[in-house]
């Protein structure tokens, strides 16, 4: 992936400002876009073109992508946001095990979506990263709980999350992330459209909606 990945580099320096963002942030979200993970969190220095991009054409952008976003902390280098699909993240944390943990950390489920979030980025800032975030961007409770608790249990598999329990699961999950960075990669080099990758990530990995 490497090699497709200086590939990849090398053919965003020749789009505009739009065209480069929305591939660049569409190989950055891939297993969301693809419905395989509720959000991920992206960092954008304020010294990035991308950032530019971002204050005037992120309504544009999150429309054509159906996704969602809540600021997560800025400072005077960078913005830290978490993007997200709202039916896709709802389905994930609403579930007797995830509202019990969550609740047991002040965050109340039975209030919308928004003020769920807004709890979140009132713990991010007070615990710079607090560990439930994993929840939030698809870790399994069971991992996020002994990552939390300083577990004794031996690390079975570190990948996008460090992995206790269930490592065949969690390998099926870090390919299936990897295959949907991939298509990306692989349709921006051919230079298919932004919306066409879209469709076709979503076709790919359908099973999971």
């Amino acid at each position: 992936m490497e090699i497709k990945i200086k590939q990849f580099m090398n053919k965003l320096k020749y789009m505009n400002d739009i065209e480069h963002f929305d591939k660049y942030m569409l190989f950055l979200l891939a297993p969301v876009v693809s419905g395989l993970k509720p959000s991920s969190t992206i960092t954008l220095s304020k010294e990035s073109v991308e950032y530019i991009t971002w204050n005037y054409y992120k309504d544009d952008f999150l429309k054509k992508f159906s996704l969602e976003h809540i600021l997560l902390r800025e400072d005077d280098k960078a913005i830290i946001l978490l993007i997200y699909e709202e039916n896709r993240l709802k389905d994930f944390i609403n579930n007797e095990s995830t509202i019990n943990f969550l609740s047991k950390l002040g965050y109340n489920l039975k209030l919308d979506l928004d003020v769920t979030l807004h709890k979140l980025v009132e713990r991010y800032n007070k615990f710079h990263c607090p560990h439930e975030l994993g929840v939030f961007l698809g870790i399994p409770l069971e991992d996020v709980i002994d990552f939390m608790e300083c577990t004794t249990k031996k690390c079975l598999l570190c990948g996008y999350w460090k992995v206790f329990n269930n490592s065949k699961n969690a390998e099926e999950i870090f390919e299936s992330y990897d295959k949907s960075k991939g298509i990306v990669l692989d349709y921006v080099i051919k230079d298919n459209k932004v919306e066409d990758i879209i469709l076709l990530l979503k076709n790919q990995f359908k099973m999971v909606f």
